[in-house]
């Protein structure tokens, strides 16, 4: 993850608007926070991932997701990226890689709620400092 990426997570100083024309449109990208140690997070997303019917391939802190699409129509994948952007604070950048972009939100939506129990949640305060903004599965 580059500077750039660290900055769009605060939405005040989010420019990707400035050079991202689509970002009108329905976002591919979406992310979360946990606090969880990295491979606690990789092995919860496998397990979900394979009780959602998904083939898994898992390299370092990369994961990509493969299967049919909801309508059974075509080929569904999604890239799964964990990022340490704190010490016990880590990054969960989820984008799609394949497929209709209706069916990655409602797989992102599911897959979110199956992973609740390593989503962190931000209390009140931080969230009014601004901090740690993103798209999160509740959106």
């Amino acid at each position: 993850m580059n500077a750039f990426e660290m900055i769009t997570l605060s939405q005040g100083l989010n420019l990707s608007s400035l050079f991202d024309r689509q970002q009108d449109f329905i976002k591919r990208q979406t992310r979360f926070v946990s606090r969880k140690s990295a491979k606690v997070i990789i092995s919860s997303i496998e397990a979900v991932a394979g009780s959602m019917g998904l083939k898994v391939h898992t390299r370092n802190f990369k994961t990509r997701l493969e299967g049919l699409s909801a309508n059974k129509a075509g080929q569904f994948a999604a890239v799964i990226e964990v990022y340490e952007v704190a010490p016990s604070l880590f990054l969960v950048d989820v984008r799609k890689a394949a497929g209709d972009t209706l069916d990655y939100h409602k797989f992102y939506r599911s897959f979110c709620k199956k992973l609740e129990h390593i989503i962190w949640k931000p209390t009140e305060s931080n969230a009014k400092h601004g901090l740690l903004r993103t798209k999160s599965c509740d959106s």
